[in-house]
């Protein structure tokens, strides 16, 4: 797996990861905000910080060019539905799937073609009580592991084994109301494998390995094997994709 430049072609057997900064992309708060549903632009108008505010306002701007590219239409037009787990999917077209995830200064996404999709990104968190939040996310073989550990080994297993979970949790699409601990990730965790499966009584999905960002966790998974291509988008590769509508016609009209 290599970052590469922008290149978005969303074809069967390939899943797409973009990696954002989300403070580079802040001269493009205003586009982004254009291209926002009415329920998203009150969701933005709920932040009294104004630095949550733009994260939102981008991170939800960048998916809907992320998937308007791919879906061959307007940032502005791409659609949601919601199941009732509140997982979204795009209207009029469940063969793209789609996922994405934020934490901090990141927002991660994945997209691929007629496959169950989940991305997390989580910032490691010293201050948490790890030994308790553990007694409710791990289950016994995690915990055995677990507990044998160092203190800064404990923070690296624990966000590692918590955001494949969460990541296996957001491709199901059932929320938290899934067991955590009936999804067992020990054996990717325990040896760092760059590839990994996962099997839950109904599901079965492969993860691969993101790049490492200090003092982050992050995981995706998908439910067909993929080749995973993961892109930095900067504000460079961004222009990229705004002069990639510009020639395709489907620039968001001011």
């Amino acid at each position: 797996m290599t970052f590469h430049k922008l290149k978005i072609k969303l074809r069967q057997g390939n899943a797409l990861v973009f990696r954002v900064y989300l403070p580079s992309m802040t001269q493009c708060v205003e586009k982004f905000w254009l291209c926002l549903s009415d329920y998203e632009q009150s969701q933005a108008k709920g932040f009294i910080n104004n630095s949550l505010r733009e994260k939102y306002i981008s991170s939800h701007g960048i998916l809907r060019y992320l998937l308007a590219f791919c879906a061959n239409t307007k940032p502005q037009d791409i659609k949601y539905f919601f199941n009732p787990f509140g997982k979204p999917f795009l209207e009029n077209n469940l063969f793209i799937q789609f996922n994405m995830s934020h934490a901090k200064d990141y927002a991660v996404y994945i997209i691929a073609l007629d496959s169950l999709v989940g991305i997390d990104i989580e910032w490691k968190d010293k201050e948490n009580n790890l030994d308790d939040i553990s007694e409710i996310v791990l289950n016994e073989q995690e915990l055995i592991f677990f507990r044998k550990l160092k203190a800064q080994e404990k923070l690296n297993a624990f966000y590692s084994i918590w955001t494949k979970k969460e990541a296996i949790i957001k491709a199901i699409g059932e929320g938290l109301s899934y067991p955590l601990k009936a999804i067992n990730v020990l054996d990717s965790v325990r040896n760092q494998k760059v590839h990994s499966s996962y099997k839950t009584n109904e599901y079965e999905f492969y993860g691969s390995n993101l790049y490492d960002i200090a003092d982050y966790a992050s995981a995706v998974v998908f439910s067909r094997k993929s080749n995973v291509i993961q892109t930095e988008l900067n504000l460079e590769l961004f222009f990229q994709l705004l002069n990639k509508f510009i020639d395709s016609k489907r620039v968001l009209s001011n």
